[in-house]
């Protein structure tokens, strides 16, 4: 098996971090408190963005991305294998969706700390593997349920599903005033469970 075509970064710093808030750690970036991150492996401390986020200059963000690039490029391998290009439907590495996991887990906030190890061990574990090797080390993380491939699969899942792209692949039209809610239709109750069956997940018709 060939080489996948190196993994070159789709976000900026400033898109990156308000993606976090997006996702799940709004509580940290915007809700009016500092987080100072301990020591983790020998790193320095760092200081999160507290009552006032300054994204306008995200090039000063407090505290540098930490995925090697042999991380970043597993990271991608690994979220293309969780959500390919599937029709109209761009795979998650096109997204950019690898710039936002470096983001996630260089964040010194609790919850990022905790994920912090949990993913950074997977992606280097899986960037040893040769790309013949790759394909089958993913499925088998995914059939066994590891916590790693768990964790990495919920933060890519949740990344994915919050842009315009992935908005278009379920369905979703936003917020638009209706008479009546009947629910979404058959047909995106069935574009979704073909999705979620890709992934192992229990549909929405079920």
């Amino acid at each position: 098996m060939s080489e996948p075509t190196p993994y070159v970064r789709k976000i900026d710093r400033r898109t990156a971090l308000a993606w976090i808030g997006v996702v799940g750690a709004a509580t940290a970036v915007g809700a009016g408190v500092v987080v100072y991150g301990p020591r983790v492996g020998g790193e320095a401390e760092a200081k999160g963005y507290g009552t006032d986020p300054k994204l306008v200059a995200p090039e000063k963000a407090p505290w540098p991305r930490l995925l090697s690039d042999d991380e970043l490029q597993a990271a991608a391998v690994l979220a293309d294998f969780i959500l390919p290009a599937s029709g109209a439907a761009p795979a998650a590495s096109a997204l950019g969706v690898p710039d936002f996991i470096d983001e996630w887990i260089s964040a010194p906030y609790p919850d990022q700390l905790k994920d912090r190890p949990v993913i950074r061990d997977g992606l280097k574990a899986l960037a040893r593997k040769s790309p013949a090797e790759r394909p089958k080390a993913m499925a088998a993380l995914q059939a066994g349920g590891d916590a790693f491939f768990k964790r990495f699969r919920a933060l890519t899942i949740g990344a994915y599903y919050t842009t315009e792209e992935g908005f278009k692949d379920i369905g979703y039209i936003g917020n638009i005033a209706r008479e009546a809610d009947e629910g979404p239709s058959a047909e995106v109750k069935a574009a979704l469970d073909v999705r979620l069956a890709k992934l192992g997940l229990k549909g929405v018709s079920a």
